[in-house]
């Protein structure tokens, strides 16, 4: 009975589709987010930010644990914000790592051409 009235106003009909449509387009939209912040975790991961930015890594992989409980906990809005978060936290560890890593690289760099600068001034003493 009730589905029979429903079934008689077109609008509702048409302001249910649009409903479940948004739905889905939401539930898509927060599956790709939670894929680009486990791919941003793991890209921080690979560069070494679990040694070289623990911290931040660390807040990263909580929030993305945490956006997958909201998102299976049906709390879309609370683990869409906490993957796109999880996304930037990683992508900053991420660069701290590889910033970190440069900055070891530059001074082994640095050292070696000390090391070298010495055995050229020796060798032109002789």
């Amino acid at each position: 009975m009730i589905l029979a009235q429903f079934l008689h106003h077109p609008s509702r009909v048409l302001a249910g589709c649009c409903l479940l449509a948004l739905s889905a387009c939401s539930s898509s939209e927060l599956n790709h987010q939670l894929a680009v912040s486990r791919e941003a975790v793991d890209q921080a991961q690979m560069a070494g930010a679990e040694e070289n930015a623990p911290a931040e890594f660390g807040v990263a992989a909580d929030k993305l644990t945490r956006a997958n409980a909201a998102a299976n906990g049906h709390h879309k809005h609370d683990a869409m914000r906490l993957a796109q978060q999880a996304q930037v936290d990683a992508n900053l560890a991420r660069a701290r790592s590889e910033s970190t890593e440069a900055r070891i690289a530059a001074a082994e760099l640095t050292k070696t051409n000390q090391t070298l600068r010495e055995a050229i001034n020796r060798a032109n003493q002789n």
